[in-house]
């Protein structure tokens, strides 16, 4: 059997006024950045690659969140948590408008249910990891959970 996975990353970038980092992308609307790994690249130089083609702005990669996959797809996306170190705001052709905004805003205004769905975990501030599959049309959770980092 041949088979592909594709992979992506995205990242919740957080400023030293505890803004996070959102953008409007064409396709989905209100999001934070990231994107696919492309062949050769590690997770990180990835996620530092588009959230810089996408947003203008340096990070640095302090944490891992979680992993969720698209089952009809087969596409694994990775959550990271980084922290603003440099860097203008500036659009490009995946991002129509770039912002800091408050946390809690920004639940209000990503309205995509994978999206929102990844955003509350990347919020929520746990001290495990999140993993959860999922169909896309209609967006459905087919099994999640949390695990704890280590061996116990």
């Amino acid at each position: 059997m041949n088979h592909t996975h594709f992979v992506s990353v995205a990242g919740l970038v957080c400023n030293e006024n505890e803004e996070i980092l959102l953008i409007n992308s064409p396709w989905r609307g209100w999001e934070y950045p990231g994107g696919m790994v492309e062949p050769g690249e590690t997770f990180q130089e990835a996620l530092i690659r588009e959230i810089k083609e996408e947003a203008g702005v340096d990070v640095e990669i302090t944490g891992f969140i979680g992993l969720c996959k698209n089952i009809e797809k087969d596409i694994v996306n990775i959550d990271f948590s980084c922290k603003y170190i440099g860097g203008e705001l500036m659009t490009s052709n995946e991002s129509s408008e770039v912002r800091w905004v408050k946390k809690q805003e920004a639940l209000g205004m990503v309205t995509f249910p994978l999206t929102k769905k990844r955003l509350e975990i990347m919020l929520s501030e746990n001290n495990t990891v999140h993993c959860f599959g999922f169909k896309k049309e209609p967006f459905e959770i087919l099994e999640e959970r949390d695990f704890i980092v280590g061996n116990v």
